[in-house]
């Protein structure tokens, strides 16, 4: 595996966040790596975890997750399999529908065979949701990825998985499924 700041795992000029979030995501079961995207304020509750600058909520992962910190995600976690699962998301510049953003995430790897895509509901709004397998190294690695676009804001979440992905699909959808937007999403229906 190349070294921190070198190779494939290196930042490429102009590579987005989201870009890098689904394939350092096939990297965190090997190594925690940063990639130098900012993160963002979030707080625990009672329900959760409320990130307070985009305005949404959402549950905390399954207790056989542990949570990770790895910059350029909100939460990030790893399950024995290997298998991580992420959330990112990113308010304040132009976004396209929820199937353009999703195919950006994965624009930067290099061969990936779809699996199945299509739309989906996440907070009764519509978004967009991708499996494919890619390699890495000698392994087959299993990601989904579910994409929401809402008003000047992308969120993602990813699935990646060379291990059980079925019992960790379950896992992930359940999380994902609690994600609740806050007011501000409301006053126009955006």
């Amino acid at each position: 595996m190349p070294a921190a700041g070198s190779g494939s795992l290196a930042p490429m000029t102009g590579a987005t966040c989201r870009a890098w979030t689904v394939e350092f995501a096939l990297w965190i079961p090997v190594a925690l790596l940063s990639f130098g995207c900012a993160t963002a304020p979030i707080s625990l509750t009672k329900q959760g975890i409320k990130h307070r600058r985009h305005d949404y909520t959402i549950d905390r992962a399954p207790s056989r997750w542990e949570r990770l910190k790895v910059e350029g995600t909100v939460l990030s976690y790893r399950r024995r399999g290997p298998n991580t699962m992420s959330l990112q998301s990113r308010c304040g510049k132009p976004v396209a529908s929820p199937q353009l953003m999703a195919r950006h995430l994965v624009i930067r790897l290099p061969e990936r065979t779809l699996v199945a895509a299509g739309p989906i509901a996440v907070d009764g709004r519509n978004a967009w949701t991708q499996v494919f397998d890619t390699a890495q190294r000698d392994t087959t690695v299993r990601v989904k990825t579910v994409t929401l676009v809402a008003r000047d804001c992308t969120f993602d979440w990813v699935l990646a998985s060379s291990g059980d992905f079925e019992g960790a699909e379950v896992d992930f959808d359940a999380w994902w499924g609690s994600f609740r937007l806050g007011p501000r999403y409301q006053e126009d229906g955006a």
